[in-house]
């Protein structure tokens, strides 16, 4: 009888994290998020059931509501792909003004590249920024951020800010 208890907790876990993948859409693009939802989703599911001994109900709400925080604070999604965007834009930039976007529905960015010199033999680039993110937990609402700056690329490939400017959040 007591392995029935165990099984039956195996299989509630395998389910909830089943819905909450599907949920949130599985592509490569979301694995950070998903990552974050599986290990809040377990956490709130060992927090409730095997500390707490809490019923079913309040043990699915629990790891519901870990899953959603898993997700949401563990994972920034939508700032990596924007970081990556911002560095593959450096990258590639033709040295004159350039600009790049991306989106996913919901969520938006930018990176314009005004100019790129040399500084001691140095490559820096002046640019522009632009974020937009909605967040729906635990704050609802459009966050926008512009930020002018000067990055400068080191001699082992890496990109340092010089200078920034932010606009902050609209």
């Amino acid at each position: 009888m007591k392995h029935q208890g165990k099984i039956f907790s195996v299989i509630y876990i395998a389910c909830i994290i089943a819905v909450l993948l599907i949920s949130t859409g599985c592509s490569q693009t979301n694995a950070r998020s998903h990552i974050g939802t599986v290990a809040g989703g377990v956490s709130g599911f060992t927090t409730c059931r095997a500390l707490l001994d809490t019923n079913m109900a309040l043990t699915a709400l629990c790891t519901l509501v870990g899953a959603q925080i898993g997700a949401s604070m563990m994972y920034k999604n939508d700032m990596n792909i924007h970081n990556a965007v911002f560095i593959d834009t450096l990258n590639t930039a033709p040295g004159k003004r350039s600009h790049t976007t991306w989106g996913n529905g919901t969520n938006w960015g930018s990176v314009t590249i005004n100019r790129s010199y040399l500084v001691k033999n140095i490559k820096c680039t002046d640019y522009e920024s632009v974020i937009s993110v909605t967040q729906s937990w635990p704050l609802s609402g459009i966050n926008r951020e512009s930020e002018f700056g000067t990055a400068c690329r080191m001699p082992d490939g890496r990109w340092t800010i010089k200078e920034t400017t932010q606009k902050g959040w609209w």
